[in-house]
């Protein structure tokens, strides 16, 4: 009889990088392989790489070296790389990493799986690497925006929305393995259905996930803010299941800055459009993203943005240094930003959020709030999330309880905080004292 491969995979890069991890591992289950060893104990290391900005592509090389010193340990092994890194370096990997065995790109499941010697299977759904109460939904593939500093549409292609009911059926599939909070993703999601016939849009999706038992919570990322359509402003007060929780990634609030990333916005048109969501659902949480140090990017420019961000008081915020990227227009352009004074403005711009969070936490002891529970810390530590937290880019929150189980919700309160993350004891417990 045939060994089954033992097979490890590491995931790197984004949500939508890890449902492309997870769809292979469900194919090569399904084919016969063991999922999910250690490096040390598998026949076969795959590396799902991320090749959207330097450090992510760095990161992504160094992982295949590290694994690939499992393979020099025991030359029997294979090494395979995977992924947008690939997809987008395939000839300069083979020739500059001799160590890998193959090199495959995006939407090539069938040869990885016969690269690990089995016979390739149909599509079988997904082998979930978020806690099983929890998983990504992809609506789209690729991007159409044509910012100027993103490497997305040279890798993944324009923006192509997956069809409403093939969503569905895959959300109704991952309910009813046990899934109660889908995060919806996509390059931009709020501009799903625009290149569909008829007239979905992102709003019309949800109602129709919102029907689906089992489902409890539903949460939006990636949205876009030059096209936020009204219809989704109105869902997030129509659709009970639609947490109150809206990724979007502004990039700056300069206009000139903005004009050059390609943004198709304002600064104007984007305060705007924040102003709205708060007026309009009330307890909103707001997670945004900006770029620092893109090319003639002024101090005044960046002082500005740092001015704005304390008057906006986000609830969460990230900061990226813009990363100069081949075949990007942005790559090009004159007045690029030193190292150094990117990392300052990073730096200046993540102090000011974080005096934000720590006296909006410190504002929030005492409020009551529902937590899901995504994993067990220590005997009376959980490690969970509230509506207004996203898994993996935000804070946690700690539950201090008893007998609580993973992928619950628990009515808790809030009794302290820890840096960025909450601490939350639950109600029936304080009840009780």
């Amino acid at each position: 009889m045939k060994k089954r491969p033992v097979i490890h995979l590491t995931s790197l890069g984004c949500a939508k990088n890890l449902i492309d991890s997870e769809r292979l591992l469900a194919r090569l289950a399904r084919a016969g392989a063991i999922v999910g060893a250690p490096p040390e104990e598998a026949d076969v290391l795959i590396v799902n790489t991320c090749g959207f900005i330097a450090p992510a592509k760095q990161e992504s090389v160094e992982t295949i070296l590290e694994l690939a010193r499992y393979k020099e340990a025991d030359p029997s092994k294979r090494l395979i790389v995977m992924g947008c890194l690939a997809q987008r370096y395939g000839p300069e990997l083979r020739e500059g990493i001799p160590e890998a065995d193959a090199v495959f790109g995006l939407n090539q499941d069938d040869a990885i799986v016969a690269a690990c010697g089995l016979r390739p299977v149909l599509e079988t759904g997904r082998l979930l690497l978020t806690p099983p109460h929890t998983a990504y939904l992809k609506i789209s593939e690729g991007c159409s925006n044509g910012c100027t500093y993103c490497t997305i549409p040279l890798i993944r292609g324009p923006y192509r929305s997956r069809p409403p009911e093939e969503i569905v059926r895959e959300a109704q599939e991952l309910a009813t393995s046990g899934v109660k909070e889908l995060v919806v993703i996509a390059q931009d999601t709020t501009l799903y259905g625009t290149d569909l016939p008829g007239n979905v849009r992102i709003h019309d999706l949800l109602a129709r996930l919102a029907e689906i038992a089992g489902i409890r919570w539903l949460r939006l990322l990636y949205t876009h803010p030059a096209h936020f359509p009204s219809g989704l402003i109105a869902a997030y007060r129509t659709i009970p299941k639609l947490v109150p929780y809206v990724d979007l990634p502004l990039q700056h609030l300069d206009d000139d800055i903005l004009r050059r990333m390609g943004r198709r916005m304002t600064q104007a048109t984007a305060l705007e459009l924040v102003a709205r969501l708060r007026a309009s659902v009330p307890g909103i949480a707001i997670r945004t993203t900006f770029i620092v140090g893109f090319p003639g990017e002024t101090r005044a420019q960046f002082n500005e943005l740092l001015r704005l961000v304390r008057e906006l008081r986000f609830e969460h915020l990230g900061v990226f240094p813009y990363s100069p990227e081949e075949g990007t227009p942005a790559a090009l352009m004159p007045d690029q930003v030193s190292a150094r004074a990117k990392s300052r403005r990073v730096r200046d711009l993540m102090l000011a959020q974080q005096e934000i969070v720590f006296a909006r936490n410190k504002a929030r002891i005492g409020e009551r709030v529902e937590v899901l529970i995504d994993a067990r810390l220590d005997e009376k530590t959980w490690v969970g999330r509230t509506a207004r937290q996203a898994p993996d880019v935000d804070p946690v929150t700690y539950v201090l309880g008893d007998g609580l189980r993973t992928g619950e919700f628990v009515e808790a309160e809030i009794v302290g905080a820890e840096g960025y993350d909450l601490i939350a004891r639950p109600l029936a417990e304080i009840r009780r004292e």
